[in-house]
C-alpha cells in the first residue's frame, strides 16, 4: 500500500514550542501503523524529526519500528 508522505518544508511556524509540543501529543497518541502514516502526509519531515526527540522511549521505539515498515513498503511500491 502507498501512503502519502509529505513534501511541503518545514517552515518557522512549524517548528516553534507549541507546534511541536502539538506533534509530540499526536505521536505520543499513535497506537497504529497508519496513524504513524496519517501523521506523515500531514506534518513536515522535519517538524516530526523534531517532536519525535521529546516522545517517551518506548513510543520512540514503537515509531521506529512502524516507520521502517512503511519505508519498507515505500520501497517496494
Amino acid at each position: 500500500m502507498k501512503y502519502h508522505i509529505c513534501e511541503e518544508e518545514a517552515t518557522r511556524e512549524w517548528l516553534t514550542l507549541e507546534s511541536i509540543d502539538y506533534i509530540v501529543e499526536c505521536l505520543e497518541a499513535c497506537q497504529t501503523l497508519e496513524m504513524v502514516a496519517d501523521l506523515r502526509a500531514i506534518f513536515p519531515r522535519a517538524a516530526l524529526r523534531s517532536a519525535s526527540i521529546k516522545v517517551s522511549e518506548a513510543q520512540r521505539q514503537r515509531l521506529v519500528d512502524w516507520l521502517q515498515v512503511l519505508n519498507q513498503e515505500e520501497k517496494a511500491a
